[in-house]
């Protein structure tokens, strides 16, 4: 009987390990004012959260933006912490009235290869997740109040 067991406990861990390793990938990133370049005083700030599919082939995303006032635009943009870089992937705009939202913005859109307007960190979505791994990608929100950039946070998994 001790033997059985054991075999059902062998197949049920080889079982989870199978899910978790074939589970879509979660991604996060924090948006504040403070990490924009150069940084922003606003009471603006917001959340992005991305689940890459198991094939890596489009990414799903919740953008939220809490007291943001005359919104204008968000994109994905290509580029490490502290620096500038060009938009990759377009998420939202132009809104060239500006919007005040605060709360869930967008909810359940799709990325996908066709989405990548700039190859700059992959043009494809294998690439881009790649970027995204490192925190070489990051989410910026623009306003009517600063067109560069309001608030804005790295992308990383969801794990860190």
């Amino acid at each position: 009987m001790s033997r059985f067991i054991k075999v059902l406990t062998l197949v049920g861990v080889v079982a989870a390990l199978a899910t978790n390793a074939a589970a879509d990938e979660l991604f996060k990133a924090d948006l504040s004012g403070d990490q924009e370049v150069p940084p922003v005083v606003t009471d603006a700030s917001g959340m992005a959260k991305f689940r890459l599919d198991k094939a890596e082939t489009s990414i799903e995303i919740q953008l939220h933006v809490d007291k943001g006032v005359g919104i204008t635009q968000s994109h994905i943009h290509c580029g490490p912490a502290g620096t500038n870089g060009p938009v990759v992937v377009f998420l939202a705009g132009l809104h060239a009235a500006g919007l005040d939202v605060n709360g869930k913005w967008i909810a359940n859109a799709l990325i996908t290869e066709g989405s990548i307007v700039n190859p700059a960190c992959g043009g494809t979505m294998a690439e881009l997740a790649a970027s995204m791994r490192t925190g070489n990608t990051y989410v910026n929100v623009h306003s009517k109040n600063v067109p560069s950039g309001e608030i804005r946070g790295q992308i990383f998994p969801a794990s860190k």
